[in-house]
């Protein structure tokens, strides 16, 4: 009789084994592609909303301009040039969570007297350097050592996501580039003066020719041939601006609501999970939630909460720059210094008659509700999908799998 071999020894199971230490030693870059799949297709209409309503020159309601777009360009006219930012954003993100965390990582090391560093899934870090600052288990630390890697990661990413930043804003409104420069067709006549006498054959309105938009390629030419190279990068300067500021802000403000809501460093040990996305030299391990919170917030809704005020406040705070590098990116005008661009938006630019300065910093914060809205929506699923993500990879899914099929063919 021939004897089988244990589940543990059989060719599936070390193959699982093998997937498993894959999964675990790119535990980041899979987390965080799969989260920035699901959660840019959830949020990209509220953020299509949010470019038109920053560059129309008409006071519109988020559900005018919705039914607007609806009724214009069809449901399809919100998801307007979304294969570009799935693939983009996607891969931006990934690169943003693995300079976030090998930062961290960097930063919050201790100096060993060892010859070599490994991690602990046994490999070579890509930057084999520990600075052995902002150790402690405070928020303090947490804080600076979260802002100094999100500075980091968003400097470096912004270099690479500008022109993908500028494309994807001018796809989302090429039906309005169309109607702005088409003004005698969409722009209603005036009404005829007093005492004027209405024409008796009334010549009717031209009719508009069809709208056909442009491809991804096509839109990237068009910048190109009337720009240069160099306008793929129109207003590069504020967009760095902006994502330095928002993403220093973004996860150090993550990462201190977590503190304050149980999670906490603790020394890695063989056999312990590595924990949340965001672990530098020791492990961060949620905790129980506090009892102030017990009685309101589930311990699986704090990605969520966190990820969500992280992501409305940081981006709020730095929402006029995102609005001037929106327009900077459309206008097509000579290059200016920011404080330029932002005096030239707040006050007008009629400098005989300057508009007053809080309606100048109303119009800054157009749109911003629809921001607000999306930026609740997609951090809180990309943080909540994160966790979930990482916390599926530490359990070995792919073994378990392995060893529940052996042990049924027993």
């Amino acid at each position: 009789m021939i004897s089988r071999q244990a589940p543990y020894d059989g060719p599936w199971t070390k193959r699982a084994r093998q997937t498993d230490e894959w999964l675990s030693q790119h535990k980041v870059v899979v987390s965080a592609t799969t989260a920035s799949l699901l959660s840019t297709f959830a949020g990209f209409p509220l953020d299509s909303l949010k470019s038109r309503l920053q560059s129309s020159r008409e006071n519109l309601s988020i559900p005018r301009l919705a039914a607007e777009v609806v009724k214009e360009e069809g449901i399809g006219g919100l998801w307007r040039g979304f294969p570009l930012p799935l693939i983009t954003i996607s891969i931006v993100r990934t690169i943003s969570f693995t300079i976030y965390t090998s930062t961290k990582r960097i930063l919050n090391s201790v100096p060993s007297t060892s010859t070599s560093s490994t991690t602990k899934e046994g490999q070579q870090p890509w930057v084999d350097l520990k600075l052995g600052l902002f150790t402690k288990d405070s928020a303090a630390d947490i804080a600076i050592t979260s802002w100094l890697a999100g500075a980091a990661s968003g400097s470096v990413v912004c270099v690479g996501s500008a022109p993908f930043e500028l494309v994807k804003v001018r796809r989302q409104l090429e039906y309005q580039i169309y109607r702005d420069s088409h003004p005698e067709i969409f722009r209603p006549n005036p009404p005829p003066s007093a005492g004027a006498s209405l024409p008796t054959n009334p010549t009717p309105a031209p009719k508009p020719p069809a709208f056909v938009p442009p491809t991804t390629i096509q839109a990237v030419k068009l910048i190109i041939n009337s720009s240069g190279y160099r306008g793929l990068y129109i207003g590069w300067r504020l967009h760095f601006i902006r994502d330095t500021l928002g993403t220093a802000l973004y996860f150090a403000e993550y990462d201190v609501m977590r503190y304050y809501l149980g999670r906490s460093k603790s020394t890695y040990r063989p056999g312990q999970g590595e924990g949340d996305i965001g672990s530098g030299a020791k492990a961060e391990i949620q905790g129980d939630v506090p009892n102030w919170a017990k009685g309101f917030l589930p311990k699986s809704m704090i990605p969520f909460l966190c990820g969500s005020l992280a992501g409305v406040s940081s981006w709020a705070l730095i929402y006029p720059v995102d609005t001037k590098a929106q327009q900077r990116g459309l206008s097509g005008l000579e290059p200016r210094t920011p404080w330029v661009q932002l005096k030239r938006l707040v006050r007008g630019t009629n400098k005989d008659n300057p508009k007053p300065w809080l309606m100048g910093i109303a119009r800054l914060y157009r749109g911003l509700g629809v921001s607000m809205i999306r930026s609740m929506l997609t951090h809180g699923l990309l943080w909540t999908i994160v966790d979930a993500a990482g916390n599926w990879i530490e359990t070995k899914p792919f073994e378990r799998l392995a060893m529940k099929t052996m042990g049924e063919l027993k």
